[in-house]
């Protein structure tokens, strides 16, 4: 004789489930891109700064032909009656030459940049970006 076997319902207490997600209040919502170019979170809440001044800019502009040797990548062109070029500088690690390194390439920059006569080259360090309301502010102190 066959008899039908039937599945008992599991009891919700024994169930482990994983606990939810914790999600920390936070306002910041980044990204991960500007202008559809992928960008650093640093290199992001820089130009959201931008946007609330509304800076004209441009973002990772190759100086030189890309991929070639000896081309670089400038990260903002702002265009405030002038030409202004800015480096983001990374937080973290940094080697022994970096100094050295930096200073070459601002000179190639303003060498490249020649014909529109820019200003000299802003570095805007990472420690001063590490929430839109610091990156608001280093804009403001720049572009009053």
């Amino acid at each position: 004789m066959l008899e039908r076997y039937t599945l008992k319902k599991k009891s919700s207490k024994r169930v482990m489930s994983p606990p939810k997600p914790n999600i920390a209040d936070n306002k910041e919502q980044l990204m991960g891109s500007v202008g559809g170019v992928d960008a650093s979170d640093l290199e992001e809440r820089f130009a959201r700064g931008l946007y609330k001044r509304k800076k004209e800019f441009y973002f990772r502009v190759p100086l030189g032909e890309v991929r070639q040797p000896g081309w670089k990548e400038l990260d903002f062109l702002i265009i405030d009656g002038g030409y202004f070029p800015v480096e983001i500088d990374e937080t973290g690690f940094i080697h022994q030459g970096k100094e050295t390194e930096d200073a070459l390439k601002d000179g190639y920059i303003m060498d490249y940049l020649k014909m529109f006569n820019p200003h000299p080259v802003r570095r805007v360090s990472g420690d001063k970006l590490q929430n839109q309301e610091m990156a608001d502010n280093i804009v403001e102190e720049m572009f009053p």
